[in-house]
C-alpha cells in the first residue's frame, strides 16, 4: 500500500510535469523514469507484474493533468514571466539528481561528447521555437495539424531534457488543446492522442535501447538536453519588481525539486536496506 501511494504521488508530480516543464526528466528524479520505458515498449511481457506497477502512476497522472490543465492554462496566460521561473526551478532542481544518475556506472570522458552534441541540437531548437513569432490563440486547429502537436508534445514528454512545450505556446496551440482536454472533446483529444502515442511508443523502446547499450553516453545526452533547453524558458521581465519575484519563485521551486529528490533517495535506501536484511 505504501508503495502504491508513493507510486500514486509520484504519478501526480508527473502528471503536472507533462503539462509544463517535460515528464521525461522529473520520471529520471523520481526513479521511475527506466522501469516505465520498458513497460511502453513491451507492455505485454510480464503483463500482470507491469500493470501492477504502472496503474498507480497512470492513475496519478491522469488526476493531476485533468485537475491542473486549466490551471497551467490560465497561469501561462496571466502570469508568464512568473509560470517559467517556476518551470526554471523544477528543471535546474532536478539536474544534480541527472548527474547522479549519469555516474551510476562510472565516468568516461567521452560522454561529454554526447551531451556536447545535445547541447548543440537544442540550442538549434531553441532558436527556431525562438524566431516563431508569438502571436494570437488559434482558434481551429485542423486534424492533421493535431497529429503533429501531439507528436512534438510526445516528445517533449517522453525524451527526458527536451521541452517542446513552449514551441507550442509559440505556436499558439497549447491553449485550445488543453481546453479540448478538460472539455472533452473528442475532437481534438483524439488526432492529438494518435500523434503523441505513435512517437511515446517508437522514442520509448529507442530509449530504452540506448540505456541498454549506452548508459553513461545516453544519460550525459539528457543532462546536455536539459542544461540548454532552460534557455527557452527564459522569461523577459516588464520591470525589477517583476524579475526579482519571478526569481524568488524560482528558487522556491528549486528547492522544492531538490528536497523531493533527497527524500525519494532516502526512501529507496531504506527500501535496499530492508530488502539486503530480509535476504
Amino acid at each position: 500500500m505504501k508503495e502504491n501511494i508513493t507510486k500514486f504521488i509520484k504519478g501526480l508530480i508527473i502528471g503536472v510535469a507533462s503539462l509544463t516543464a517535460g515528464a521525461g526528466t522529473l520520471a529520471i528524479v523520481l526513479g521511475i523514469y527506466d522501469r516505465c520505458m520498458e513497460i511502453i515498449s513491451n507492455p505485454f511481457k510480464n503483463f500482470k507484474e507491469n500493470l501492477k506497477y504502472i496503474w498507480p502512476i497512470v492513475l496519478g497522472i491522469v488526476i493531476s493533468a485533468a485537475c491542473c490543465a486549466n490551471a497551467v492554462a490560465f497561469l501561462l496566460e496571466n502570469y508568464h514571466a512568473y509560470t517559467m521561473c517556476a518551470f526554471l526551478g523544477i528543471i535546474i532542481g532536478g539536474i544534480p539528481t541527472l548527474i547522479a544518475t549519469a555516474n551510476k556506472k562510472g565516468f568516461k570522458k567521452k560522454y561529454l561528447l554526447s551531451m556536447i552534441v545535445a547541447l548543440i541540437i537544442t540550442i538549434i531548437v531553441t532558436a527556431i521555437a525562438s524566431n516563431t513569432k508569438e502571436g494570437k490563440i488559434v482558434e481551429y486547429i485542423g486534424i492533421p495539424e493535431l497529429i503533429i502537436y501531439g507528436a512534438i508534445y510526445a516528445w517533449g514528454a517522453v525524451m527526458p531534457g527536451m521541452t517542446t512545450m513552449h514551441i507550442l505556446i509559440f505556436m499558439g496551440v497549447l491553449a485550445p488543446i488543453l481546453e479540448g482536454f478538460t472539455s472533452l472533446d473528442f475532437r481534438i483529444i483524439i488526432p492529438f492522442g494518435i500523434g503523441y502515442i505513435v512517437i511515446a511508443l517508437t522514442t520509448a523502446g529507442m530509449i530504452t535501447y540506448l540505456f541498454k547499450r549506452f548508459y553513461g553516453m545516453t544519460y550525459y545526452a539528457i543532462i546536455g538536453f536539459s542544461i540548454t533547453s532552460l534557455v527557452m524558458f527564459i522569461p523577459k521581465f516588464s520591470s525589477i519588481t517583476e524579475a526579482l519575484i519571478g526569481i524568488l519563485i524560482g528558487v522556491v521551486f528549486l528547492i522544492a525539486m531538490y528536497t523531493i529528490t533527497r527524500i525519494d533517495k532516502k526512501i529507496e535506501e531504506t527500501k535496499d536496506k530492508s530488502g539486503e536484511i530480509e535476504e
